[in-house]
């Protein structure tokens, strides 16, 4: 198994080392493929507008980081839902919560269960009950990195950490506390295939990375900082048998990503479908996300593993018998709504069909298609027997001369000893005059009725093609599109020689680039732990009632927090969202107004600690 505890700084050196021998990692990477360098495609009418690739601006090296973290992270498992109980396999020396009287053995197999709202550790025959919780801890050991298998996990992979197991909801909550990089190195191999390019696992890395400590740096006071599911990034424990991925990890070493100070929210997707979306369109959220851009991306687009799903469609409304049905029903709508009543009706071209009502203004995720279309019909009339029967002589009845409508009248006779003999019928197809303009929904009718979905949301890109036969329309996007598109990476650093840097720059072009030096805690030889048979373990510690607020300053006004039932306000260490979240409050909470912080931020205090938040949350006293 790779020694997952090297040092930053050795991972820096290694990488150092690595730029020196292979100036160019890309071009590098395309000669070992023995695949040439494409070119960047061709605009195609309809599609999302091209830019050129090679104008990619070159993003800056990671500076040193002024941000000071332990580099801890704490992951609910919660893939493995409220289980009854945990059967763990330990893959190094463990205690319970360092207590050396409570050790067990490399290759030891327990058994933790939730009854009664009480936790059960089961070994060797043997059940003791824990109370509420436990810890178990890793200690030194000599044959490597400890760590634990779960047979409860989706794979029989290695996690490495420290478990905390309480009893909730009638089963159990695991929390895993884990380094960050071990915990990339279980994120990023199933977020990224082994085999892509390693620019593009590199900027996975650190688009992880970033995320994973924006989550922790907004947690509060949560038992936990982000769980192992795609509610934040899926986690599966460590896999030595990726080593692409683990290099990638290595060489990225606490590289992050900041904005004003704070960590950037890193999201991204599977294939944003040639543009980048901004929160705002998928989710409609607030905040200040200064380092996204609503941008086109052809090198998603250029991905052949992009998801793309398409309905071809003739001229005449052939091809695509639904298609042709939703446009049918809404031409019989619109002729309608024009007075006149036809037997026969039928589509005669589609002249033109626009995509329109974007979402938000230059997005391509448009709600609607706009379809121009001409319309044939059998037009109801009196037709001569024989000879020309594509225009009626009249769609009206003969008249006799005193104006009755009769075929027997005076006026009709006179047409047969004329030699016009009539007959009522709808003569043969005819093209009408003018044009027709219909609307289809693009996700209440074309995505659902023409089975054109490819994400579960509402959020696919729509374009229009149009060919010699006809016209096709396609669905792109798999994922929400905000953020760093993973297909999109993908063809930058395989395709065009792009670094990890050059694609983070693409995709959060307003985001700094600094790299921490975690200073990892060494774990504990057994010898130094003090042994107390098991007997002194540490409780939980009870919700503590808050401290009454001290006197008034001069300029002081006391409030109360007002959010929604379930909800509480977040207190941050500066005034901004990107700031850390210090504490968090429940509704009702009292605190101290110190001052006014602009832009609609004030500053706080209570007993414990003060910080900032926003003022429309307080009610003064």
């Amino acid at each position: 198994m790779r020694k997952a505890w090297k040092t930053c700084g050795v991972r820096i050196l290694i990488m150092v080392l690595a730029l020196g021998v292979m100036s160019s990692p890309g071009l590098a990477l395309s000669w070992l493929l023995g695949e040439p360098t494409p070119q960047p495609a061709q605009p195609t009418a309809g599609q999302p507008t091209q830019v050129q690739p090679t104008q990619t601006p070159v993003a800056a090296e990671p500076v040193a980081s002024q941000i000071a973290d332990d580099g801890q992270l704490r992951v609910y498992l919660k893939s493995m839902g409220n289980p009854a109980e945990l059967n763990i396999t330990l893959a190094g020396v463990y205690t319970v919560e360092h207590d050396a009287g409570f050790r067990f053995a490399r290759g030891a197999q327990i058994r933790l269960s939730a009854y009664r709202g009480a936790v059960y550790l089961s070994v060797g025959g043997l059940t003791i009950h824990m109370g509420s919780s436990l810890t178990l801890t890793r200690q030194a050991d000599d044959e490597g990195e400890p760590g634990m298998y779960i047979a409860e996990s989706e794979k029989q992979t290695l996690y490495m950490g420290d478990l905390s197991v309480s009893a909730a909801d009638g089963g159990l909550m695991p929390v895993l506390t884990i380094d960050v990089e071990d915990y990339l190195y279980g994120v990023v191999a199933y977020e990224m295939s082994d085999s892509f390019p390693m620019e593009a696992l590199k900027a996975q890395a650190v688009a992880a990375r970033t995320y994973a400590m924006q989550r922790k740096w907004n947690a509060g006071d949560r038992a936990y900082d982000l769980v192992d599911t795609t509610a934040d990034q899926v986690y599966k424990g460590f896999d030595g048998a990726y080593e692409n991925i683990i290099a990638a990890v290595d060489a990225t070493c606490g590289v992050v990503g900041t904005y004003q100070g704070g960590f950037a929210t890193c999201y991204y997707t599977a294939s944003n479908g040639g543009q980048t979306a901004l929160p705002s369109d998928v989710w409609g959220s607030g905040g200040d996300f200064g380092y996204l851009a609503r941008r086109e991306d052809p090198y998603d687009v250029e991905n052949p593993s992009s998801r793309v799903s398409t309905a071809a469609i003739a001229r005449d409304g052939t091809g695509n018998a639904a298609l042709r049905e939703m446009l049918m029903e809404k031409l019989r709508a619109a002729v309608a709504e024009a007075g006149v009543t036809y037997a026969e009706l039928d589509l005669g071209e589609i002249l033109s069909i626009v995509p329109e009502n974007p979402n938000a203004q230059g997005s391509l995720m448009y709600r609607t298609l706009r379809f121009t279309l001409t319309a044939k019909a059998k037009i109801p009339g009196y037709y001569p027997q024989s000879g020309d029967t594509t225009q009626p002589l009249t769609t009206q009845a003969p008249q006799d001369e005193a104006g009755q409508a009769s075929l027997f009248g005076i006026g009709a006779l006179r047409r047969w000893l004329l030699g016009k003999e009539y007959m009522y019928g709808n003569g043969d197809w005819q093209t009408l005059s003018g044009e027709y303009s219909v609307t289809l929904s693009v996700f209440e009718e074309l995505k659902d009725g023409l089975g054109l979905g490819i994400s579960a949301s509402d959020v696919e890109l729509v374009s229009v093609e149009e060919n010699e036969s006809g016209y096709s329309i396609s669905l792109r996007r798999f994922g929400h599109g905000v953020g760093m598109s993973q297909r999109g990476a993908q063809q930058m650093a395989g395709a065009y020689g792009k670094t990890y840097l050059e694609i983070l720059n693409f995709y959060y072009p307003g985001m700094t680039l600094e790299r921490i030096f975690w200073q990892r805690k060494p774990l504990e030889q057994l010898d130094a732990l003090p042994v107390s048979a098991g007997y002194l373990r540490v409780e939980p510690t009870p919700t503590p009632t808050p401290a009454p607020l001290p006197d008034l300053s001069e300029g002081e006004y006391y409030a109360r927090v007002v959010v929604t039932s379930g909800s509480s306000l977040n207190v941050r260490q500066q005034p901004t969202t990107a700031a850390k979240v210090l504490a968090t409050m429940e509704n009702g909470r009292r605190v101290i107004v110190t001052g006014d912080a602009g832009d609609g931020w004030v500053k706080i205090k209570t007993a414990e600690f003060e910080g900032y938040v926003r003022l429309e949350y307080l009610a003064a006293e």
